[in-house]
């Protein structure tokens, strides 16, 4: 029963990052360029230029007490204007497999996301972008959505019954076309979130902010490829600032993108460190995603 139940968890997951993928081949991606500077797309943060376009990833995170976390999501971009201006939805989903003392598998939407992006400097070779998130409570909250609070990197896309508003800044910056640097600073402001405390030792406030930052290196050399591959390295960090025993949750991912900027296809592996909260329930993340342009 539990084998039947693990592998149709993992049927659920790869069934949604296969029709997304077959989404994407539907529509034939023409030339695109960004409006400045040529920074390659990070694994986990904001990019600080819009696009036309669809993006999917999934993720494996073994655990500590064995199982495994599966974290996978689903995100459409529209470009308004000049890829200065645009307008996105994200679509999370987390899956566990022989999660807790049960031996629990469980697989959960999350809370949807609605969010704009504006850039308000535009250089030849830098960008600072503006936008705010809002997080809707739309999680089953299941042990799947359960697993991804424990690992506390995405807490804002599966806090139970919390409305999550988001205001972040990202900072880009290319030399040439070979290095290039991005760096985020989010403002996770959750309201009705007195359910965390199920999970950590929050308080139970109603209002609770979780800051994020972090920033993404990326190196891309000029090989004899048909195609342009870029290695990152991106370290995000997450810390909490209004529970009563707060934590930091940072998640180091080095690995390449290959495809440049009209199709991408990325491959990280994800190490967990910080605050004995996420230490002692994760070990190590395996990441796969593709992103397509739709000619803007």
């Amino acid at each position: 029963m539990k084998r039947s139940i693990i592998r149709n968890l993992y049927i659920q997951s790869l069934s949604i990052f296969t029709m997304a993928l077959i989404c994407l081949s539907l529509f034939v991606a023409k030339g695109a360029n960004a409006a400045g500077a040529q920074i390659p797309y990070s694994f986990f943060l904001e990019g600080p230029y819009s696009i036309t376009g669809m993006k999917t990833n999934v993720e494996f995170i073994n655990l500590d007490d064995d199982g495994w976390l599966i974290m996978n999501s689903l995100r459409i971009d529209v470009n308004v204007y000049e890829n200065l201006f645009g307008l996105y939805a994200k679509f999370p989903f987390s899956g566990v497999t022989d999660f807790g003392v049960n031996g629990e598998s469980d697989y959960d939407f999350g809370n949807l996301s609605l969010g704009g992006k504006a850039v308000m400097l535009n250089l030849d070779n830098a960008a600072l972008t503006g936008g705010l998130e809002v997080f809707f409570p739309t999680t089953d909250d299941g042990f799947g959505a359960f697993g991804a609070q424990r690992y506390f990197r995405d807490v804002a896309a599966f806090a139970d019954d919390a409305l999550t508003i988001n205001p972040y800044l990202v900072f880009g910056i290319s030399g040439g076309d070979i290095f290039a640097f991005q760096a985020n600073l989010d403002f996770n402001i959750l309201t009705d979130a007195n359910r965390l405390d199920r999970v950590f030792d929050t308080g139970g406030d109603d209002t609770e902010l979780i800051v994020k930052y972090g920033g993404t290196v990326s190196v891309t050399p000029d090989l004899p490829l048909p195609f342009s591959t870029s290695f990152l390295v991106e370290l995000l960090l997450a810390s909490s600032t209004s529970f009563d025993d707060n934590i930091t949750g940072a998640y180091l991912t080095p690995g390449f993108r290959v495809g440049g900027q009209i199709f991408s296809a990325g491959v990280g592996v994800e190490i967990p460190f910080g605050s004995d909260e996420v230490t002692d329930f994760a070990n190590v993340g395996f990441l796969l995603d593709f992103m397509v342009r739709f000619g803007s």
